[in-house]
């Protein structure tokens, strides 16, 4: 949440209650709406429909397809601009619902015209061949020209304005965000932590307050804070332990667990890491994490097929301390909350091959010491330790819901091969 004057909103989505697509201007506190687009016509559907085509749950799946497509080529993005999704002169597009029909993608049924184009539609358990990384690319690569094509009118509309909040649920396609940052069409570009339909209990919560007029005990600065989830105190910790007969593990006070922590991250360790309130949104943005060394390009097969047990094709994230973001990235504005994707800088890719994606990029987390000061704190030891002031940062998570409370904690790591749980000021070894 940014404090602008000025700034270009888009929201865009599946579905809404009316629009797909709503573009508005904020000049002054005036906010006024240039740019409405009904739906069924629908980027969010557009993108929905081929995640369903090429075999990942739709509604979910489709950030794997968004991981899929570095691999591929953008061979198809001409057939699609032409048979599928046009895009127009003054921003809008309209979608071939006849062809593209996205209720019938949810029950597994796809056009005789779309097969024609594309050839079969791919089933969850078939192996992802050349062909399905060409879709995705494809895919992506439209669904970027049409938000390019939507900002480039409303930026010429209103030159003036640096700033571009995003919202909705297509703002978590986080490689189209990247593009955006990369054609530098505006200074700053804003994406909130649950920019999709969970943001709307934020949102809700601040309409509230200024029916009853109470605006002014919003606490924005809190709002500002992913970190919303509960805390857990140590007692409750140690209760979890007792009740799975688990000898309590040593407490250590924070400065060396910090540094027992690193030195683990150094040899080669994955560590799951448990402190403070949970993440609000989709990011495990470090208090529900698993970490890891990314100077070792291997480190991603080891997480992928020990612990994480997921598709070899979806890249993990860097945590970097925030005033070496610009250093390591093409980035030059805050990226707290890992919804922005960058290119890497060509002489760091040596230094951290385990967070770089097939096309040069990382889904950047940039982390201040205000928001989460132990996280901080550990990424600034690593730092001083290897010179990398980076960590390797996946959702503590195996093919479930991330990890809330001390309980979920402590069963999901006993299940995997993670080395260390580092959960409050306690840390326990996987003994496997």
């Amino acid at each position: 949440i940014k404090n602008w004057q000025n700034y270009i909103s888009l929201s865009f989505d599946g579905g809404g209650e009316e629009y797909s697509t709503i573009i508005s201007v904020n000049q002054n506190k005036k906010i006024e709406i240039i740019k409405k687009i009904k739906w069924p016509n629908s980027l969010g559907h557009f993108y929905s429909f081929f995640t369903g085509f090429l075999g990942f749950k739709m509604l979910e799946g489709e950030y794997k397809m968004m991981g899929l497509a570095p691999l591929g080529k953008p061979v198809y993005k001409d057939i699609i601009l032409n048979k599928i999704l046009t895009l127009y002169q003054n921003g809008d597009y309209k979608l071939n619902t006849k062809s593209c029909d996205y209720h019938s993608a949810l029950r597994g049924i796809y056009s005789k015209d779309i097969q024609n184009l594309f050839g079969s539609p791919r089933k969850s358990d078939e192996i992802i061949n050349s062909n399905h990384e060409d879709l995705a690319s494809s895919v992506q690569a439209v669904f970027e020209e049409a938000l390019l094509n939507l900002l480039f009118w409303a930026k010429k509309s209103y030159p003036e304005v640096e700033n571009l909040f995003i919202s909705g649920g297509c703002a978590l396609n986080v490689s189209a965000n990247g593009v955006i940052l990369k054609k530098s069409l505006f200074k700053n570009i804003s994406v909130p932590p649950a920019p999709h339909d969970a943001g709307c209990s934020i949102g809700a919560a601040i309409s509230s307050f200024k029916k009853l007029n109470l605006e002014n005990n919003i606490d924005h600065k809190s709002i500002k804070n992913p970190y919303l989830g509960r805390k857990y105190k140590d007692e409750e910790v140690i209760n979890e332990f007792k009740k799975l007969n688990i000898q309590i593990p040593k407490y250590y006070e924070e400065n060396e667990l910090i540094n027992i922590t690193c030195d683990s991250l150094k040899k080669q360790k994955i560590v799951a890491w448990f402190q403070g309130g949970s993440e609000f949104g989709p990011r495990a943005l470090g208090n529900r994490s698993f970490l890891a060394d990314p100077r070792k390009a291997n480190i991603r097969e080891i997480i992928n097929s020990k612990i994480k047990k997921r598709e070899y094709f979806r890249p993990f994230a860097p945590s970097c301390l925030s005033e070496y973001g610009k250093d390591f990235f093409d980035i030059n504005q805050d990226s707290p909350y890992m919804n922005i994707v960058a290119e890497v800088k060509h002489e760091k890719k040596e230094l951290i091959p385990g967070v770089i994606h097939e096309d040069g990029t990382s889904r950047v987390h940039l982390v201040n010491k205000e928001h989460n000061p132990l996280y901080y704190k550990l990424l600034t030891e690593f730092n001083k330790k290897t010179g990398v002031p980076i960590l390797l940062n996946t959702s503590f998570n195996i093919q479930e819901p991330i990890v809330y409370n001390p309980k979920d904690a402590i069963s999901t790591f006993l299940n995997s091969g993670v080395d260390l749980l580092v959960i409050n000021n306690f840390i326990l070894e996987n003994k496997k």
